[in-house]
């Protein structure tokens, strides 16, 4: 029990760790962010860039991690708090993606011929999704559950903005490549800044799949009893 109770604080501590150094990770990106975009007067894909990248890789990773019992910033809120500010966050950084990306679909010159831009088209697309969907289960939670009992709607949920969250950090990664890019930005600073999208990522979804896998047994328990 000792030793059982030694690796489990073990893992904890390492938990946070990882995850003190994920926030500052997603400081320094939404501070590159913010320089780049302000250096370029905000305009066209500098803004674009801006709105998705603070969006996806800052506000929506923090909403991520809002339920992590090892996160710093929402560890001492209660239960019912911690979804609220999950809320907020999925809120605001869903509306800057979408402002961000349909000020690109609007543009008539961009095309949809790059992996950049059919994975970030498809991630707003789950991102709008997300929203409409967040917002119907918290306005009319009786209808939602007329359809689906809570355990599903939760299992449902987070399986949804793991897939959506995916969508937008690849859809960032890819536009590392992209000619605004490569224009703006140093060239051997680019393969950088592709390490912490990708660290971040991973750092980022440690809580949401570990609870995503917890739903999962609880959903498998539940359909084996209905069987027998």
């Amino acid at each position: 029990m000792a030793e059982g109770s030694t690796g489990a604080t073990a893992w904890l501590q390492v938990q946070s760790l990882l995850n003190s150094i994920n926030h500052m990770l997603i400081f320094l990106v939404a501070t590159f962010f913010f320089v780049l975009a302000r250096s370029l007067d905000f305009k066209d894909t500098a803004m674009h860039m801006f709105m998705t990248g603070i969006g996806f890789h800052v506000l929506i990773a923090q909403a991520m991690m809002s339920h992590y019992k090892v996160n710093p910033i929402t560890r001492w809120l209660s239960h019912r708090n911690k979804s609220r500010f999950h809320g907020i966050l999925q809120i605001i950084g869903g509306a800057m993606v979408l402002l961000g990306g349909l000020g690109k679909f609007s543009n008539k010159e961009v095309h949809f011929n790059t992996w950049h831009g059919r994975v970030g088209s498809a991630a707003t697309f789950f991102c709008a999704a997300s929203i409409v969907g967040g917002l119907a289960n918290y306005f009319q939670p009786k209808l939602a559950l007329k359809l689906f009992p809570p355990s599903e709607l939760r299992f449902r949920h987070n399986l949804f903005g793991l897939v959506t969250y995916s969508l937008g950090m690849g859809a960032i990664y890819l536009g590392y490549y992209s000619k605004f890019f490569t224009k703006h930005v140093d060239n051997d600073f680019i393969p950088g800044m592709m390490l912490v999208t990708s660290l971040v990522y991973v750092l980022t979804i440690i809580s949401p799949v570990s609870s995503l896998l917890s739903k999962l047994k609880y959903r498998r328990q539940k359909k084996q009893e209905k069987v027998k």
